[in-house]
């Protein structure tokens, strides 16, 4: 009886790993989405020359349906909504700056398990950066 419960507890506590390997797997999968919503987003913004309403709405709309356990005041959006235009040199003017943050939720899966709490169990993942604009004047 004794090697019984010594081995459903190994089991249990060897389970961790696997269900581990699939939460990675998910958050990676995640994390690989928001990168291709945002270089979509960009890539719109640097023709239109910035990001314009229509534009962040969709991006932000993809975001929550890839997300659903992110609510939208949760999602930070900063991005140049003046327009842009093109230079014939690189001119730091016409660069449109953009920064998303998104939560990325339950890091750790089992963490209630394993003793963390909820707001530990996450981080948020950020995208920063710059395209330069293509709309001429």
């Amino acid at each position: 009886m004794k090697t019984f419960i010594v081995t459903v507890a190994a089991m249990i506590l060897l389970l961790v790993f696997p269900m581990q390997i699939v939460q990675d797997i998910v958050n990676s999968h995640k994390i690989e989405r928001f990168d291709e919503i945002v270089y979509i987003a960009c890539q719109k913004a640097r023709t239109n020359g910035r990001f314009t309403e229509s534009n962040i709405s969709e991006m932000k709309n993809n975001i929550l349906a890839e997300f659903p356990d992110v609510s939208e005041d949760e999602i930070i959006i900063e991005v140049t909504e003046t327009m842009k235009y093109k230079r014939f040199e690189f001119d730091s003017r016409e660069t449109i700056n953009y920064k998303i943050v998104v939560p990325i939720k339950k890091i750790v899966n089992l963490g209630k398990l394993l003793g963390i709490k909820d707001e530990d169990n996450r981080f948020n993942y950020v995208m920063e950066g710059y395209v330069l604009s293509e709309a001429l004047e």
